[in-house]
């Protein structure tokens, strides 16, 4: 009877051993000792679908290949992919879908400034991490625990635009163009605030409002205004619409554009017309392999996805590709930090430890803190070349002159 009861012992023993180191796992949502589960909210349906397969393509690209080296302190990566159509209602539901129906760990990105609105209150109540694209200031200051942003956003964007064109054009008049929403409105406060900086100003504002494409009215206002720039906080559609009414207006003028704009399908959408249009964006072209980054890029692209449909596809809206892949690399970096023992608070601890991550010339490196949750500030200058079909740097990485 007593071997009996020391043999019944050990074995109680044993599985409660085995409940403490195996079941750890199970008490964090979407985490398992083989995976963990990563939600991917892009837009397939909505205004933004242009660039919403190609945001999905390269966070599953590259998670394939963290996949493919063992995954993640022996965990791979799962993806739950989900529609988010973009705007904040369909947004705030595809998240709600990912977070309780798949119970997902953290949210890699979210396409869209106005949805990443609507779900942050939802991601701090469940603590999870989200990674937004598109993100505005607000997001980092005053911003939250749970957010980071792994790009820099509308506002220092718009910032380095104006101090680009104030440096070609030292006394020129400007004028501004924007989407009447969060996005657009923050591109006009960057412009806005960086002028004065440089005791300039913004002599014609011009708002038009979301989906329109005609924006006859606006560069009316600009050309009565005498401007001799515009910067114009949009998406594609009306970037194209702008070019093509300047010139048929027979109005040479500078036009800057933000980084949605930037995609080689503007040349298919206007043609020549798209020479020297100016783009402030924070990733450098695709066409310089000469940039580890940008090479690491094809690379895993070539391997892990279908480059003739994607990336060599003048319809398919490859920038994006690339800006989602810092998405990638910050998340998988912050789990690595983050440890085996992973949880939310973890994962917050990993990201906030990156610093000067080296991003090989792709894009600004990351760095975020316990009081930063913003990668980077800078961004560079691209030029349309229409001969070529593609953007060209004409002004490096650099950080705006207004203080951050």
């Amino acid at each position: 009877m007593k071997t009996k009861n020391i043999i019944l012992n050990l074995l109680v023993a044993g599985a409660m051993i085995f409940m403490v180191s195996g079941a750890w796992a199970g008490d964090v949502r979407g985490v398992t000792d083989t995976e963990i589960k990563i939600g991917v909210l892009s837009d397939f349906t909505g205004p933004g679908k242009v660039g919403g397969p190609p945001a999905a393509d390269s966070f599953h690209d590259y998670m394939a290949y963290i996949n493919d080296q063992g995954g993640i302190h022996g965990r791979k990566i799962k993806l739950v992919v989900e529609d988010n159509g973009i705007f904040p209602n369909t947004t705030l539901k595809a998240a709600r879908k990912v977070i309780f129906k798949d119970e997902v760990f953290a949210i890699g990105f979210n396409l869209g400034s106005a949805g990443t609105a609507a779900i942050v209150p939802l991601c701090e109540e469940n603590k999870v991490v989200l990674l937004p694209y598109g993100a505005n200031k607000k997001f980092y200051d005053p911003g939250s625990k749970w957010v980071f942003v792994p790009h820099t956003v509308q506002y220092h964007l718009a910032c380095r635009a104006v101090d680009y064109l104030l440096m070609k054009y030292p006394k020129a008049r400007l004028g501004v163009i924007y989407q009447d929403d969060a996005y657009g409105r923050e591109g006009l406060e960057g412009a806005t605030d960086t002028a004065k900086f440089h005791k300039n100003e913004i002599v014609a504002k011009a708002p038009y409002k979301l989906g329109s494409v005609d924006l006859a009215p606006q560069m009316k206002a600009m050309k009565e205004a005498n401007v001799d720039a515009i910067v114009i906080w949009s998406y594609l559609p009306q970037a194209a619409a702008a070019i093509k009414i300047k010139t048929a207006m027979g109005w040479d003028v500078p036009l800057i554009g933000s980084k949605p704009t930037y995609t080689p399908v503007i040349f298919g959408l206007v043609g020549d017309k798209a020479e020297g249009y100016l783009i402030s964006t924070d990733n450098a072209p695709l066409h310089r392999k000469d940039l580890p980054g940008i090479k690491k890029v094809w690379d895993i692209a070539e391997k892990y996805g279908n480059p003739k449909e994607t990336l060599l596809n003048p319809r398919y809206a490859a920038p994006i590709y690339e800006s989602i892949y810092n998405h990638a690399i910050a998340l998988a970096e912050g789990l690595k930090r983050a440890g085996r023992n992973l949880t939310p608070e973890s994962l917050v601890e990993g990201l906030e430890s990156i610093k000067d991550f080296d991003m090989g010339g792709s894009t600004p490196d990351l760095t975020f803190g316990p009081k930063r949750h913003v990668s980077s500030f800078s961004s560079l200058i691209l030029r349309g070349n229409a001969a070529k079909k593609r953007f060209d740097i004409v002004d490096p990485f650099k950080e705006p002159k207004i203080p951050h």
